[in-house]
């Protein structure tokens, strides 16, 4: 077993921030069924799904790349034939949903900005759960595929480590088409997209009495798009090490995405809950209810806010077309 110092800090605050995630992914699920009207416009369902995704990719890192990495059993991982290749399905597809989270995220703050009458027309449960449907589908549609190709973990004379690593080199086409062609894309579109969203906000904020909400949740956007391209870089690391059989390159890749997947999962998770008034609320509200403790509820509804905004672009678009 190698566990050093940088080992004991990452499991220091990603325990911590696991229980965290999943005590607000059952909060947001449980308003989300009830139907609790704060909780059903698209945000918070892609949210929900995005956090339970998040978790989901946060476990199967640790116990499928970082324990066998840290020594932690290797000779269980070696002989395994089953874990590295349930290793790469559930990486993939976690891996996915958080770049088609963000195109999904770009896109609908284009039509909430520019098209407000459209917005208001499509926001509702039934469009919220036909977004998470196409997440689903299309995380594990990438993801499944990886089966195609046998894997089994290596031990890595270079960096005294046991990892997962492909066996044949054919998987190199299949991690082009869909990591470098279909989520370069994804990044590109939502670059793309949050620029027309950064001057359609510069526009309106000279009239917007709620400036900084708006600001807030473009911020929020381009981190998602931040990080979605720090996770593209990787691929192209890790592409590289499996085309020319680099095995530096392999270990350079599978070290760095801890990091890069950790900005990008706990803190995506710690921005939301950071920006998010609403679920700061409930989450107070639990554990005064728990301890017992007097609650006077003080809502500001951030994502309300930025709603009625749309609202009321709506109803003055629609008051033009009487006119």
């Amino acid at each position: 077993m190698v566990i050093g110092v940088v080992e004991i800090i990452q499991l220091s605050y990603l325990i911590p921030s696991l229980i965290l995630m999943m005590f607000v992914a059952c909060i947001l699920l449980h308003k989300i069924l009830k139907q609790s009207k704060t909780f059903q416009n698209e945000f918070y369902p892609m949210v929900c799904y995005r956090t339970f995704n998040d978790i989901l990719y946060n476990v199967c890192i640790l116990f499928m790349l970082k324990f066998p990495s840290w020594l932690i059993m290797p000779q269980y991982y070696l002989d395994s034939v089953h874990i590295a290749p349930i290793y790469y399905v559930l990486a993939a597809s976690t891996f996915c949903a958080i770049f088609v989270h963000s195109i999904f995220l770009s896109v609908i703050r284009y039509v909430a900005i520019y098209y407000p009458g459209k917005y208001t027309r499509i926001s509702s449960s039934r469009t919220s759960i036909i977004l998470c449907c196409l997440l689903f589908l299309i995380s594990f549609g990438v993801g499944l595929p990886t089966l195609a190709f046998p894997s089994k973990y290596i031990y890595n004379n270079a960096t005294n480590t046991v990892l997962p690593a492909y066996a044949v080199k054919s998987i190199t086409y299949y991690n082009f088409g869909y990591a470098i062609v279909f989520y370069g894309s994804t990044v590109i579109l939502s670059a793309i997209f949050n620029v027309a969203n950064l001057i359609g906000l510069s526009k309106n904020n000279k009239k917007n009495k709620n400036k900084r909400s708006e600001n807030v949740f473009a911020f929020y956007t381009l981190f998602t798009l931040f990080t979605t391209s720090l996770m593209e870089a990787y691929f192209c690391c890790r592409i590289s090490g499996n085309f020319f059989g680099n095995q530096k390159l392999l270990a350079i890749a599978n070290y760095s995405v801890i990091w890069i997947g950790d900005i990008g999962t706990l803190g995506h998770f710690y921005f939301f809950v950071f920006i998010n008034s609403e679920i700061r609320a409930t989450i107070k509200e639990i554990f005064c209810k728990v301890f017992g403790i007097k609650y006077a509820p003080s809502l500001v509804k951030t994502t309300e806010i930025i709603k009625s905004i749309y609202d009321s672009k709506s109803l003055r678009s629609k008051n033009i077309n009487r006119t």
